[in-house]
C-alpha cells in the first residue's frame, strides 16, 4: 500500500520470494533521510530546535504541524513521516520520546543517527 494515498502499488506476484518489491522500489526503502521528516523550527543559540506545544498540548513545530518531542514529524496515528506525508517509521519503532530508533554498524557498534546528519 502507498503510504501517501492508501492506494495498492504491487500485486502479489510482483513480490520475490524474499519478500521484496520491485527495483527501483526496493532501493529507495533504504535511503531514509531524516532532514526530510524534521519540522520547521527555530533554533536556540546552542543549535537546538525549539519546540513548542499547542493549545491542545502537542509539540508543533512553527507552521503547526505535529511533531514529536524529539522535532520529527509525526501524523495523526504518531508514525513519523516526511515533508510529504508519506509514513517513514511506524510509531512502535520510534523511542517514547519520539526520537528515531538507534542504529547499529556492520561491527555491532551502536550509533545515533543524529550523530551523523549534519
Amino acid at each position: 500500500m502507498n503510504n501517501l494515498n492508501g492506494e495498492k502499488m504491487f500485486n502479489n506476484a510482483d513480490i520475490d520470494d524474499r519478500g521484496e518489491v520491485p527495483a527501483p522500489f526496493n532501493v529507495e526503502k533504504h535511503n531514509f533521510n531524516p532532514h526530510r521528516s524534521r519540522g520547521d523550527f527555530d533554533y536556540d543559540r546552542n543549535g537546538k530546535p525549539i519546540i513548542k506545544k499547542n493549545k491542545s498540548g502537542e509539540y508543533v513545530d512553527k507552521k503547526g504541524a505535529k511533531v514529536s518531542a524529539r522535532g520529527y514529524r509525526i501524523d495523526k496515528d504518531g508514525h513519523l513521516i516526511d515533508n510529504y506525508g508519506r509514513k517513514k517509521f511506524d510509531r512502535q519503532h520510534l523511542t517514547s520520546d519520539g526520537d528515531l530508533p538507534k542504529l547499529f554498524n556492520y561491527n555491532g557498534r551502536r550509533f545515533d543517527i543524529t550523530d551523523v546528519i549534519g
